[in-house]
């Protein structure tokens, strides 16, 4: 682990609602990474590993009003979120790439008590079809 770092464990919940179809899918992860504090910027990194990829190395970054998530290794994104605003990526993995437009409708960050808590709604769309309404929940605290 890096200086000035902390353990911390991560639960990342996805939320997917289908605007055409009504259907919902919902999935929980949990991961042990290390949070680091530089400034006004919150940093987390952690691995992810998946059956069918491989190893995934995530850093996220938190900062007011704005959360970048970057993954390299078997998948490979740098995705941005910014309040009220739309933001375009590559989504690169084993079968393609996939063109994600990403429309945040809000950004909330609770810093100032243990668990951290960032949540992001946001609607997207993939290679310029359906468009689905995301809600993404992640929750950290030291070990």
């Amino acid at each position: 682990m890096q200086q000035n770092s902390e353990q911390v464990h991560i639960t990342l919940k996805t939320v997917i609602d289908d605007l055409d179809s009504g259907e919902q899918e919902t999935q929980e992860q949990s991961f042990t990474g290390e949070w680091m504090k530089k400034g006004s910027i919150d940093v987390l990194k952690y691995e992810e590993v998946m059956e069918e990829a491989g190893k995934i190395q995530n850093i996220i970054m938190i900062r007011p009003e704005r959360v970048s998530i970057k993954r390299t290794g078997a998948i490979q994104m740098n995705q941005q979120f910014q309040s009220g605003q739309k933001t375009e990526n590559i989504y690169q993995h084993m079968h393609g790439n996939i063109h994600m437009e990403t429309y945040s409708e809000s950004i909330t960050f609770t810093e100032d008590i243990m668990p951290r808590v960032l949540e992001i709604n946001y609607t997207m769309k993939l290679n310029e079809q359906m468009e689905r309404k995301h809600q993404l929940k992640l929750q950290f605290s030291t070990k």
